[in-house]
């Protein structure tokens, strides 16, 4: 093949230096060339690889940033609801008893069966059990008497300042006493709070 009046068979590369000016040209733009596309795809591929990881950060920075703008966007309610939380605790532990005060809430109940002309067949304390800031009371509670005066007496015990909470109901006829006598088992729970630092 002949370019320029050179038979391209006849140039070696080993004697590039007795080229023609053209060829050697040529080669000297060709290097130069594959040099810079070279130069350009290695620095191109490194600055795609940053330009990666920083949107990725990016990405990662704004999500934290929304999340934080509503947290504080959201602050003052926040701060409300732990307010009327607080509130509602406190109003709760108030009714709670000190264990001191135990022995007049079974005496507040005592009356209330008393007034419903109920009768006591047996009293069986259970086993305190610590629940945190409060301990837990379980009495079985066995009474006798009228369904009337058995339901109005859950439902003063329910309407009592201090929690007093009634469980795992059984009724049935009291075959002992006369006719529409009922006979009721139930477990109730009384609760006082725990001071601070010891329980009572």
């Amino acid at each position: 093949m002949e370019i320029a009046g050179v038979e391209l068979e006849t140039l070696e590369f080993d004697s590039i230096g007795s080229w023609p000016p053209f060829f050697k040209k040529g080669v000297i733009l060709a290097a130069c060339a594959v040099t810079f596309l070279s130069g350009y795809v290695f620095y191109l591929n490194e600055k795609i690889s940053d330009y990666i990881n920083i949107s990725s950060q990016t990405s990662s920075l704004y999500s934290t940033f929304v999340d934080t703008q509503q947290k504080v966007a959201n602050l003052e309610n926040y701060k409300k609801e732990v307010t009327v939380v607080e509130t509602e605790l406190e109003k709760l532990t108030e009714q709670l008893p000190q264990s001191n005060e135990d022995a007049g809430l079974l005496e507040d109940i005592s009356q209330q069966a008393a007034s419903q002309r109920l009768q006591f067949v047996s009293i069986k304390p259970g086993v305190s059990e610590s629940k945190g800031f409060y301990k837990e009371n379980p009495i079985e509670l066995t009474l006798s008497g009228e369904y009337n005066g058995l339901g109005e007496f859950v439902s003063n015990i329910s309407n009592m300042p201090r929690i007093v909470t009634f469980h795992n109901f059984e009724m049935k006829r009291n075959t002992s006493e006369g006719r529409g006598s009922l006979m009721m088992v139930v477990q109730a729970k009384t609760y006082w709070a725990i001071t601070r630092g010891r329980e009572k």
